[in-house]
Formats: structure tokens, sequence, C-alpha cells
């Protein structure tokens, strides 16, 4: 990758990203062997939706799981037909609605659209019923479980907890699915969707989360919201995504893969009641989040002693004491995930060095006292112009990146199996 970076660097301005379709084939192919067919496996393109990285995933017979009719146009401009793609997020309005709806007018719907609350419901309802064109199939839809679960992960990545805005209760599901029976015409209810959150390591708390789900999808066949014939043949549980990703290099992600199908396992082993045919995983940073690295160079360092405390201290520390202070000409603009979650990304050398260092603060170039990267050790002998690996760069980075400054978009190049190099998107263009 150093060479790729290094090649790549003599004719692209910094800071850019480079992606290695090795990395990301890996981590598919772990997740493959994890969840053989007939799993149903989608690629949540909320992590980074830009059509040829969306299409690497087609190419090996993924789903695209979408939230927005952006990203339902970013699926499709990347091969994915609309029977493998899946419409959630809790920000969905009349523009996805349409979408949806229009889709299953044509006898070519989306795989399902997830249900956030009853409100919700209602209102797709009263879509389907002022559409002109009558629908061909029908709208399936699950409905989305907040499992009231304490996930264990950070406060802003809990979207299982209780409090969270996502999903819904168990009264609440129960009556967007009598509401569903009586008024949605055209709708057919099929399942239960479920996302526990990101980066779970507490894997009891997410089987509880697994459990409570298929207890919920029990009581709705149960009560007939759920027809015994669609239980027959599309009765649904979709599991979500959450696979930690350690950038760091500390985590074996094929067998964080298996613990994780270990544990939906044992809930569905030990579940009451009649259990869905279909089961689902929508991924996103686990298949993403290693296989790019955001390219930047040195712009200035200085001589000042800094003190990083907190999450973006040295592993392990509760604080660091730096000797110096490295800008680069990349930051929040480009990888947000540091400021919003004080997630820590290893920043690397590329250029040649002597093989001292000296523990560095790192800073990005943006005009905010927050746009910091943390504590690292870089080469004694780093210079302006040296180029750096900022790593774990391939989820939510590119797809949150803000022209906050006047910064132009940064260019996207793909490292391919062979070693090519190719140019995805080129700097500046949205």
């Amino acid at each position: 990758m150093a060479a790729a970076a290094e090649q790549a660097a003599r004719t692209t301005p910094t800071p850019f990203y480079l992606t290695s379709e090795a990395e990301i084939a890996a981590a598919a192919a772990h997740l493959e062997a994890a969840f053989p067919d007939p799993w149903v496996r989608s690629y949540s393109l909320k992590a980074d939706p830009l059509p040829a990285i969306v299409s690497l995933f087609n190419d090996r017979g993924w789903g695209a799981n979408c939230v927005s009719l952006g990203e339902i146009n970013a699926a499709r401009h990347a091969g994915m037909p609309n029977a493998w793609i899946t419409l959630e997020g809790i920000g969905k309005g009349p523009e996805e609605f349409d979408a949806a709806i229009a889709a299953a007018s044509t006898g070519a719907p989306f795989r399902w659209v997830a249900i956030e609350s009853l409100d919700e419901a209602r209102a797709l309802a009263a879509a389907v019923q002022k559409y002109l064109t009558p629908l061909s199939t029908p709208l399936r839809v699950l409905l989305r479980l907040n499992p009231s679960i304490e996930p264990g992960t950070h406060a802003g990545l809990a979207v299982g907890r209780g409090s969270s805005k996502f999903g819904s209760d168990l009264a609440e599901i129960t009556a967007a699915a009598r509401l569903i029976a009586a008024d949605g015409a055209g709708i057919e209810l099929i399942g239960i969707h479920l996302h526990a959150g990101s980066q779970l390591r507490d894997l009891k708390e997410w089987e509880t989360a697994v459990e409570r789900s298929l207890a919920a999808y029990a009581g709705l066949v149960s009560e007939g919201l759920i027809t015994e014939a669609t239980h027959q043949k599309h009765g649904t549980l979709c599991v979500g995504g959450g696979e930690p990703v350690a950038l760091d290099g500390s985590d074996d992600p094929a067998a964080q893969a298996r613990a994780f199908r270990a544990a939906a396992d044992a809930a569905w082993s030990g579940a009451a009641g009649p259990v869905p045919l279909v089961r689902a995983i929508e991924p996103g940073r686990a298949l993403v989040a290693t296989g790019t690295y955001l390219i930047a160079r040195v712009l200035h360092i200085r001589e000042r002693a800094e003190v990083v405390s907190g999450p973006l201290a040295l592993p392990g520390a509760l604080a660091s004491n730096c000797e110096r202070q490295v800008i680069l000409d990349a930051g929040m603009g480009e990888l947000i995930r540091p400021v919003l979650y004080g997630a820590r990304h290893p920043v690397l050398p590329i250029s040649s060095r002597d093989g001292s260092t000296r523990l560095s603060a790192v800073h990005g170039p943006i005009c905010e006292s927050t746009d910091a990267l943390g504590a690292h050790q870089l080469p004694e002998g780093i210079a302006r112009g040296d180029l750096l690996a900022i790593t774990g760069a391939g989820a939510y980075a590119d797809a949150m990146w803000s022209p906050y400054n006047g910064r132009p978009r940064p260019a996207r190049l793909l490292l391919g199996v062979s070693g090519e190099l190719s140019e995805l998107r080129v700097r500046g263009l949205i």
C-alpha cells in the first residue's frame, strides 16, 4: 500500500483516499464464510456510498441497504437490481416512499422497506393508497424493533438502547402491524428488522436483541398480523450489522464474524414459537473500514508540548505528553469520526525516515481546535511534504466529507487486486 500511495501522490494532490480492493474482498469473504447462503447479505451504503465501491459488493452477490433516495440511486448506478435493495432508516420521506411504491407498481419491488414507527407506517399506508397506479406486487415491509438493550458501545452508536430515537417497542410494533392489517392495502408485513448498535463487543447483549426480535416476530405470527402464508414463504428477520473493527489490527475479523454468527444461532435455537425462514445481515463498517487509507502530507512541524487525553491518547494511556505538534493537510473535513466519537485512527508514515520516533500531537488543517487526530509516534526527522497514511478511512469518512473552509473534495483511487491504480472520482467533484 505504501508504494501505491507514493506512486499515486506523484500525480494526485493530497489529501486523497486510497482503497485496496483486496482488503475489501478479504473483509467480505470473512462475513460470507460466517453467514453463507441462504443468509441474505446486504452492504449498508451509509458507510461509503460511492457507486464504484458498491459495485464491488454487487459483483459478489451482496445486496444494498439504503437509507435515502440518494443511496438508492447510488445502488442502482452500481448495477443493483431492485430485488437486492432494502430501504431503511429513520429519515425516510415522500421521495423514498415514492421510489419504493413506484418499484412495486412495476412488478420489481425492493426486497423490503423497514418501518421505524407507527406514524411512519400510517404515512406509508396513506402514500400507497394515494398512488395512482395499482401495485403489481405488494410492498413488503419489516417493522424495526428497538430491543432496549445496553449495547456496551459509544453512546452515539448505541441505537439499540431503549431511549434512542430508532425503532419501536413491542407495543408500537403491534400497533403498526394492526394498522397495516387494517389499512395497508398493497402492503405485506413479512417480519422484523433489528439494528442493535455499532462496534458491538458485548455479544450477550446482541444475542438478547436477536432473541427479543424473534419473540416479536413470533407474536406477530401468532396474532395473524404476519399471515401463515407469508410466514411460510417470506418470513424475515434482519439482524443488521454492528461487528466491531479494531483499526490497530488487534481483532481477528474472521473469528469476530464467527462469534456473531454463533450468537445469532444461539438465539434462533432457543426461540419459542414460529421462527422466520429468511435470515439477513447488513454490515457496513465491518466491510469497508480498514480497506481505505486517507493519504496526507505534512504541512507544519512545531516544537510545542501538548497533552492529549481521552480516547485520542496512545492506546492504554489516560493521557499522552506529546513533544511536538504535526499539522497535516487532511483532517475533520475528510475524516470526522475523531471529532464525533473520539475515534482513534492510527497515523502511519509512508515517506522513508530513520527508525527513531517522537511522540507527536497530530492535527488537521481546519480552523477549529477540535480538528485533531490524537497522539502518534512519528519519525524523528519528519518534514514538510512527507506522506502519511491515516488508517480506517473506509467508513464514514468520504461519506461524511465536508467542504468547510472551502476545501475541495479529495480524489478517490482504487488499488486493484493486480496492483493497478485506477481513479474512482477526480478531485474536487462531488
